[in-house]
């Protein structure tokens, strides 16, 4: 005799460019969001806590951070940023 698992449903919002992104590397893994979720809500029950280190940056790593942010570059294309690469 098979045994039903009770489940139940879990809505979260979340940014639609997130959602597709994670969804797209998620699938090239074979699961799906849903799996992913079960799998982490998983984790942190095993865990007691989130499966992943979770800290506040030292001043300096912020402070490092900020630059980096701040000369971040975006670029139209790959051809781009590697003609930008090699400019270096």
């Amino acid at each position: 005799m098979s045994t039903l698992l009770k489940t139940t449903d879990v809505r979260c919002r979340i940014d639609e460019d997130l959602k597709e992104r994670a969804t797209a590397v998620l699938n090239a893994c074979g699961l799906s969001l849903s799996d992913a979720l079960r799998l982490f809500l998983r984790q942190v029950v095993t865990t007691q806590g989130l499966p992943f280190e979770v800290r506040v940056p030292s001043e300096k790593t912020a402070r490092a951070m900020k630059q980096a942010h701040a000369i971040r570059r975006q670029f139209d294309s790959i051809d781009d940023m590697l003609r930008d690469a090699d400019a270096i």
